[in-house]
C-alpha cells in the first residue's frame, strides 16, 4: 500500500515557498508568482513516491491558518529569505511555534536557506545561522540547505531529502508499532 505522505511548507511571506515548490514540481521559474492567500496542496512524485506538498501563506493575518495546516503532518519544510535579515527575528519566532506550540515533537524539519543566489543572502547567511539557533532544534531531525530556484543551488538536494525523510517517518511508524505491541503485553 503506498503511503502519504503529508509536507507542511511554511515561512514568512516573499520567502519563496510556492516558488520553490513550483520549481520542485515543474522545474521552471514563475517570474510573476503572486502571493499564497490559502493553502495550496501540491502532489510531488520523487521516485514513484506521492509527497502531498502543503504550501502555507506567509502573510501575518493567514499564520492562524499554520495550526490546520500542520495537523497530522510527516515532514516539515521551513523556507527562509536569506536576503532579507531584517526578518530573521520574526522568522525566527514563527518557526518556534510550530516547532513548540503543536504536536509535532519528532516531526523531521528541512530548513532552506533560500534565495542564496542572491549576494546579500550570502552575506547573511552566517547571521541567519545564529539567529534561527538550529543547534537548538530537539526532538527531531532536523537538516538544512542551501537554496535557490535562479541557480538551482541545492534542489536536487532538497528532493533527496524530501525523498529520504520517508525513511525517517517508515523507521519511527515501525518503532511505535514495536512499542506498542509492548505496552499492550505490560
Amino acid at each position: 500500500m503506498e503511503q502519504k505522505i503529508k509536507v507542511f511548507l511554511f515561512g514568512l511571506d516573499n520567502a519563496g515557498k510556492t516558488s520553490l515548490l513550483k520549481y520542485l514540481k515543474e522545474e521552471k521559474v514563475d517570474e510573476n508568482q503572486s502571493p499564497t492567500r490559502e493553502f495550496d496542496v501540491i502532489k510531488l512524485a520523487i521516485e514513484n513516491q506521492k509527497f502531498f506538498i502543503w504550501d502555507a501563506p506567509g502573510q501575518v493575518k493567514y499564520r492562524e491558518q499554520w495550526e490546520r495546516g500542520v495537523l497530522d503532518s510527516d515532514l516539515l519544510i521551513f523556507v527562509l529569505d536569506t536576503a532579507d535579515n531584517e526578518r530573521f527575528d520574526e522568522a525566527k519566532m514563527e518557526l518556534d511555534i510550530i516547532l513548540n506550540n503543536f504536536d509535532t515533537i519528532g516531526i523531521p524539519i528541512i530548513i532552506c536557506f533560500h534565495k542564496i543566489d542572491l549576494e546579500a543572502a550570502k552575506d547573511n547567511l552566517n547571521e541567519a545561522f545564529k539567529v534561527l539557533e538550529l543547534a537548538e532544534i530537539k526532538e527531531r531531525k532536523a537538516n538544512w540547505l542551501k537554496t535557490s530556484v535562479i541557480s538551482e543551488e541545492g534542489i536536487e538536494d532538497l528532493e533527496a531529502m524530501i525523498y529520504f525523510s520517508l525513511i525517517l517517518i517508515e523507521t519511527q511508524m515501525n518503532l511505535d508499532s514495536v512499542q506498542n505491541k509492548y505496552n499492550d503485553l505490560e
